[in-house]
């Protein structure tokens, strides 16, 4: 990991977007035994010396194999770097799988953050993007969003993963608790329907058939938060 904190900050500094937000993800297997000294880690650091502030924590519940997934914004300061570099020496010490990778998404971290301050739960899903049908994937995240919202339902932050990860693309759903995930839905046949072909569905069936003609790989997952 203190390679590739190092060699991200190097890009970073050098080549910013200026459209999307940068996005720096990491994902943790702890050591049999040593998931209470990963989650006592994460709460005795002192994260006021990275530049976008402490990071989100997430606790896996289920779904996939990693335990913990850290979601920030890049380093840029020399102050950020060491302490990123320290938290990595540290980390090493007690994972036996460690991932990652850079994204960028639309929705700025100040928002990203702020979503995450109220959220009891993340619903978190990983695409593999099939030959030729990244952009179609893109799309089909953004008008599913446009259904979600047009049905008063919660819409989900996308990520376009740009290198470290053979995904292509991960969404976070920023829910208050599981019963509130669990519960939303659209209000009514009718209203699904007409909002579907409204985002840019054929109809509200074609919400799932779409996506999986666009997809090779897919990972579903539930985590809690690390506060």
């Amino acid at each position: 990991m203190k390679k590739l904190i190092a060699a991200f900050g190097i890009i970073f500094l050098s080549a910013t977007s200026s459209v999307a937000e940068d996005y720096w993800v990491t994902q943790y297997r702890a050591a049999p035994g040593n998931f209470p000294a990963l989650l006592e880690l994460v709460n005795s650091t002192d994260w006021q010396s990275l530049d976008s502030g402490r990071p989100i924590f997430m606790r896996h519940s289920q779904g996939n194999h990693w335990d913990l997934m850290l979601v920030s914004t890049p380093c840029i300061s020399s102050a950020c770097l060491k302490a990123m570099r320290e938290f990595g020496e540290k980390t090493g010490q007690l994972v036996d799988f460690e991932q990652s990778f850079m994204a960028w998404s639309d929705t700025p971290w100040a928002e990203v953050q702020n979503q995450a301050k109220s959220a009891g739960l993340f619903h978190i899903e990983m695409f593999n993007a099939a030959a030729g049908k990244l952009k179609a994937l893109q799309r089909q995240r953004k008008i599913e969003n446009a259904y979600l919202a047009a049905t008063g339902q919660i819409e989900n932050v996308i990520f376009d993963v740009q290198f470290g990860s053979d995904i292509d693309i991960f969404t976070i759903g920023f829910h208050v608790s599981l019963e509130s995930f669990a519960q939303q839905g659209p209000p009514n046949a009718e209203a699904a329907e007409k909002a579907a072909v409204t985002a840019g569905f054929k109809n509200r069936a074609d919400i799932s058939f779409h996506l999986r003609e666009l997809i090779v790989g897919h990972h579903d997952t539930l985590a809690i938060p690390v506060k």
